[in-house]
């Protein structure tokens, strides 16, 4: 697998041109690995890239101007081979443009995916720019899977979930057993969510309306901890798989489709659009904090 690597003083991160993925984030001093194991018998995941799409889609394609385009789960770029058009010790970026992949999608855009080291925070910058006649529609997600427990001192139970503040107005989505969304919320209220064996067991949790700029996976009694920015992502997506040592904590720009949804993309809810020769642009970053 074609890699590319990045490093300062306190991190290196490993990036597969496959997906633009990264693969490892590591302690320059110490070793210790934050990101996933990426265990094959459990999920091979580590930080997937989501783009065209977050999550899925009604009978595996999407349509638009009466045409459909197959679409996996999460989109194509996670499988994807990037070009490396930029790097340095600390920077590197990776893009892809989607009419060189054939038929699978409407657009012709150019997707660029950079990473940057800065201390002990890892940004990652998302760019669209639109190279096609006609308004493109588009989503696009972080996946990164953090290990947890820190280490072998600890169980999932010494973990929570916290937002900067007090969220009074959280809405979590429904979501099908097929990872549809229902287009139902269920309203919560909480700045600190317990973790346990049982809490992400399989199926995400996916919230909307939090006024947070970030948010923590943190090691209770103690100032251990990943800060995780959401500024311009307007979901938030928690998950894990029964039996994995990890916790996914996941910024969205879009979400699978509602369930029975029949449309075109440009009438999903929650899609991104991009004008004829504009450029998007979203950026988030992650600090390590142990």
């Amino acid at each position: 697998m074609k890699q590319v690597q990045i490093k300062n003083n306190n991190l290196i991160v490993t990036i597969n041109l496959r997906g633009a993925e990264v693969r490892s984030v590591r302690n320059a001093t110490s070793g210790h690995e934050y990101m996933w194991c990426a265990d094959p018998a459990i999920w091979s995941g580590v930080s997937p890239t989501l783009f065209p799409v977050v999550g899925k889609t009604s009978n595996g394609m999407i349509k638009f101007a009466g045409k459909e385009y197959p679409q996996g789960n999460h989109g194509f770029a996670r499988s994807s081979m990037f070009k490396l058009i930029e790097s340095s010790a600390q920077t590197v970026s990776l893009q892809i443009i989607t009419s060189e992949f054939g038929d699978v999608y409407p657009f012709n855009l150019a997707f660029t995916v950079s990473y940057r080291l800065e201390g002990n925070k890892l940004t990652t910058k998302y760019q669209v720019k639109n190279l096609d006649s006609q308004t493109a529609y588009f989503s696009v997600g972080a996946h990164p899977a953090f290990a947890c427990p820190f280490d072998k001192q600890h169980k999932i139970n010494d973990y929570v979930i916290e937002f900067e503040q007090n969220e009074p107005s959280l809405q979590r989505h429904g979501i099908t057993p097929q990872a549809f969304f229902t287009g139902k919320v269920e309203s919560e209220s909480w700045q600190t969510l317990q973790l346990t064996p049982d809490t992400l067991g399989d199926n995400a949790l996916v919230y909307a309306n939090y006024q947070s700029k970030s948010v923590c996976l943190r090691e209770a009694n103690s100032t251990r901890q990943i800060k995780v920015t959401l500024d311009g992502f307007p979901l938030l997506g928690l998950w894990s798989k029964i039996g994995g040592d990890y916790v996914c904590i996941e910024p969205w720009c879009g979400h699978s489709d509602l369930e029975g949804f029949t449309g075109n993309i440009n009438d999903k809810a929650n899609i991104e659009i991009v004008n004829t020769n504009e450029t998007w642009k979203r950026s988030y970053s992650i600090e390590f904090s142990y």
